[in-house]
């Protein structure tokens, strides 16, 4: 098992499994340490039977993969939540969260990247654009919703960014097309300015990943 509280990583691993890719997929996760991952914000992650396990905060937290994304990829994972109401994200083209002393820089992938929603429940009187596959709160963005797997169920996501093209599958259904016309926001990695993936800690929820995976396209 291996225990990742922001920038410590204590790893207690006894029997690692291997790591999943193949079909030009490069694992993010191997199944066994928390390597080139880090946590911003609130919270942190253990590492436990080849899955990485959230341990929510007091504040909103971000794990994000400190090596630097394709311009354009295809980024594959697996995720489980306990309990119904549990919620998370997957964040995609977001530049480096530099920590600081005033601000929770978990923010910066929200508001400069974007989030693929794991959220069953949603905010209360809010639209699809809140809850699971959706590109969180984009209005411009065309939603065929289904509904996860029963929490302690593992579901897949499929997320394709191209351009400025965001396309979301979970579990096979392509569930939210996106085209973002801000310039400000999910700028494709560049050897300048790259840019990065993350996961979603929330206060008060449990979440479990696996079977990570990233290939460029």
């Amino acid at each position: 098992m291996a225990l990742l509280l922001g920038s410590e990583l204590i790893d207690l691993t006894l029997d690692p499994p291997a790591a999943r890719g193949g079909d030009g997929f490069t694992p993010l996760f191997d199944g066994r340490s928390l390597r080139n991952w880090s946590v911003v914000g609130g919270g942190g992650f253990v590492v436990v039977d080849g899955r990485m396990e959230s341990v929510p905060g007091d504040d909103l937290g971000l794990c994000w993969h400190t090596l630097p994304t394709p311009a354009d990829f295809v980024l594959r994972l697996r995720w489980l939540r306990w309990r119904h109401e549990d919620t998370s994200g997957v964040f995609v083209r977001f530049p480096h969260p530099q920590p600081t002393p005033q601000d929770n820089s978990a923010f910066i992938a929200m508001q400069q990247g974007f989030e693929v929603q794991i959220d069953e429940v949603g905010i209360p009187g809010a639209t699809r654009i809140h809850k699971t596959g959706a590109i969180y709160a984009q209005v411009a963005q065309q939603i065929d919703a289904r509904a996860a797997r029963p929490a302690t169920e593992w579901n897949d996501f499929e997320i394709v960014v191209r351009g400025q093209e965001y396309r979301v599958h979970l579990n096979g259904h392509l569930v939210s097309l996106f085209h973002n016309s801000d310039p400000h926001r999910g700028r494709p990695s560049t050897a300048r300015l790259p840019s990065y993936v993350g996961l979603q800690l929330c206060p008060g929820s449990r979440v479990a990943f696996r079977d990570i995976a990233i290939k460029a396209l």
